[in-house]
């Protein structure tokens, strides 16, 4: 009995040290700015454990809401959208999760992923840094995990749609130019339409913007731009990419790229 008492004394010992240099190891990140959110995570026990996890258990035995899981991080919710960031680098995996709300994606870099559901054959897939894409997971909820096969970070946002109009949205998308394009137009289950524009501003030009409706903006090429709006002073703005805001006013002017080198470049999502 003494020697399983000592036993398990320096068992305990060694994981309080291992959880020492665990959190020191997770400070450093997030202190380097490597995960958005990722400091907020930084002292749950829980999350720990799951992060470090390298062999998650069988897909029957334990799942995740993907708010819980430790490579998405909940940020932006108010009463249209829920904004969810995922990042993880190459060679990397989620755990299991569910997704179980109406959603579309946006991605901020490339690489090719695995995506295996639940009770399905794996299938591989490619991102594309400034892409869109959506899902329908009201009707049709599931549960998966993404490893990430490829040789870029799978960074992106996930954006659950909260509110919609209660009437049919019936207007036409905006009239596409050499500046904005729609890449991606598709209606839930439940007959919702959810499109997202990119619009793209090259150095040192200027496009004139008409967006009235309530719109989700997603940085995808950072640069210092200049704001103008009939009637009021220029505003100049320095975005970065992987950010975004939430603007629920209509905006008719003119968004000026500074940059003598880059473009500047933004998705723009409306839903109704």
């Amino acid at each position: 009995m003494p020697s399983i008492k000592l036993e398990v004394a320096s068992i305990f010992a060694a994981g309080v040290a291992s959880g020492v240099a665990i959190s020191a190891l997770l400070f450093k990140f997030s202190a380097q700015g490597l995960f958005t959110g990722f400091g907020k995570h930084s002292t749950d026990s829980k999350w720990i454990k799951r992060a470090l996890d390298s062999d998650p258990p069988a897909e029957n035995d334990f799942w995740v809401e993907v708010y819980k899981e430790p490579r998405h991080f909940p940020e932006m919710d108010n009463k249209y959208c829920r904004v969810i960031r995922f990042r993880f680098p190459p060679g990397d995996k989620t755990l299991y999760h569910r997704h179980r709300v109406d959603s579309f994606f946006v991605f901020f870099s490339s690489t090719k992923c695995r995506n295996e559901i639940l009770g399905k054959p794996a299938t591989s897939l490619e991102v594309t840094k400034g892409s869109a894409a959506g899902a329908c997971y009201c009707m049709k909820p599931i549960i998966h995990k993404i490893s990430n096969i490829g040789s870029g970070w799978m960074h992106g946002l996930d954006i659950e749609i909260k509110q919609t109009d209660t009437e049919e949205y019936t207007n036409p998308p905006l009239p596409e130019s050499k500046n904005l394009k729609v890449i991606y137009d598709s209606k839930t289950a439940g007959g919702k339409r959810i499109r997202v524009y990119k619009l793209t501003v090259g150095a040192g030009e200027s496009v004139e913007c008409d967006f009235m409706f309530p719109r989700l903006v997603m940085c995808n090429k950072g640069s210092t731009v200049v704001v103008q709006v009939a009637g009021q002073d220029p505003a100049t703005l320095t975005r970065y990419e992987g950010t975004y805001w939430w603007k629920a006013k209509g905006f008719k002017g003119i968004i000026t790229n500074t940059a003598e080198h880059g473009d500047y470049e933004v998705m723009i999502a409306e839903w109704h």
